[in-house]
């Protein structure tokens, strides 16, 4: 059992957002069915591959089940408007308009299924002049300002090195269902789930769009500084890099003692927060000669002996042989088909042992038909075989 057993959840959604909000909600327990084309969506040819399997696709669309229906034919489409008017949540994100085209919009199921939860994620929304437009995480990293916020103040802007509206936009879209689940509880009736990567990739733009437009201030590029706060910033040891952030009046006094420099605390440029920002070139020059000598577990050492806020600068080989990252159960490995045993990112959120987080593995195309239609829509296996000698189901699952 999970959180969300009993829950009905079909997935339409491709590539990264909607199948990551997909699988937040079935390694929770909902019982996720994923509908694809016979060939199997986009995200299945995505590279890297390991066995022939795509990590790409096995990465967004674990605890699932799979179904291929064609959709071009028209006992296809009805199909599947069956098979959502037996849901109670629909994600896709297909560009705007798409299932209104393919007769499935929120307002024509709702009218059979009142109770229904479409979940619409789009690049840009359905209003304005880029609404209906494709558009990708790189994409939506330039224009929501985030890139412009990245890189060396000397330089040009730069890109994450992950996916980050993306991801963002499938955690939210994970909450608006939940949230939705919860508001039916109390109206019982479903609705319309709407977001965007740019307006999700927005919200998390710290104070920097409220400062514009409340102060005028437009952002700059920092580096690797914080740009609110001093000291922030990644520092030189003599073996790596250590990451420090001192918040508080109180972290920085103590990190001037773990220097031997209390008479920083009473230099003027660096009195208060304000003023060690305004010197904090000057700051950071300090703090790399005191750390220039000394390795980063000796930093971290005696930072943590003051109650500084630390730590080292890992790359991703390194993150996985950290005692932390075994500490909190951050990998777990699933059985899957064709490829054998592959280790994921764990599900991150930790609940009670009944109702914990389980990632299960990720469907063949179209594997679970026949469970499926005959759980969900009660089909004999001659209605189900006469579906698949017409085209409208894969032949081959």
């Amino acid at each position: 059992m999970g959180a969300l057993t009993g829950l009905r959840v079909v997935d339409l959604a491709r590539f990264v957002a909607g199948p990551f909000c997909c699988q937040i909600l079935g390694d929770h327990g909902a019982d996720v069915v994923k509908v694809e084309r016979a060939e199997g969506e986009p995200a299945r040819q995505m590279p890297p591959f390991y066995q022939g399997e795509s990590l790409y696709f096995m990465a967004y669309n674990g605890s699932k089940r799979g179904l291929c229906i064609n959709l071009r034919v028209p006992e296809g489409l009805a199909l599947l408007r069956r098979l959502i008017l037996q849901a109670d949540v629909v994600v896709e994100n297909f560009r705007a308009g798409t299932m209104e085209t393919m007769g499935l919009g929120y307002a024509a199921l709702a009218a059979e299924h009142p109770k229904l939860i479409m979940v619409s994620i789009s690049g840009f929304g359905t209003a304005g002049p880029y609404a209906g437009l494709p558009a990708f995480d790189e994409i939506i990293q330039t224009m929501s300002g985030l890139s412009s916020l990245t890189g060396d103040p000397a330089g040009p802007p730069l890109l994450a090195g992950t996916y980050v509206s993306d991801f963002l936009t499938g955690v939210y879209a994970a909450l608006g269902a939940v949230l939705a689940v919860q508001a039916r509880t109390q109206t019982g009736r479903g609705q319309w789930v709407r977001m965007n990567l740019l307006h999700c990739l927005t919200s998390i733009l710290n104070t920097t769009v409220t400062r514009y437009l409340t102060l005028g201030e437009a952002p700059r590029r920092y580096g690797n500084r914080n740009p609110l706060i001093a000291p922030g910033n990644l520092y030189r040891a003599k073996d790596g890099y250590v990451t420090v952030e001192c918040l508080t009046q109180d972290m920085w006094e103590a990190f001037a003692r773990a220097m031997g420099r209390e008479d920083l605390i009473q230099d003027p440029r660096f009195v208060d927060v304000v003023s060690r920002q305004r010197h904090a070139d000057v700051l950071d020059a300090l703090i790399e000669a005191w750390m220039r000598d000394q390795t980063v577990e000796e930093v971290l050492v005696l930072l943590r002996r003051h109650a500084v806020p630390c730590g080292p600068v890992l790359d991703v080989p390194a993150l996985v042989q950290h005692p932390q990252f075994h500490a909190n159960r951050m990998a777990t490995t699933v059985e899957v088909p064709g490829a054998g045993p592959v280790a994921f990112v764990a599900p991150p959120i930790q609940m009670d042992a009944e109702t914990a987080a389980r990632r299960g593995r990720p469907p063949r195309p179209g594997e679970h038909a026949d469970a499926v239609l005959s759980e969900w829509l009660e089909l004999g296996k001659d209605e189900i075989a006469r579906l698949r000698a017409v085209g409208v189901l894969d032949p081959s699952a």
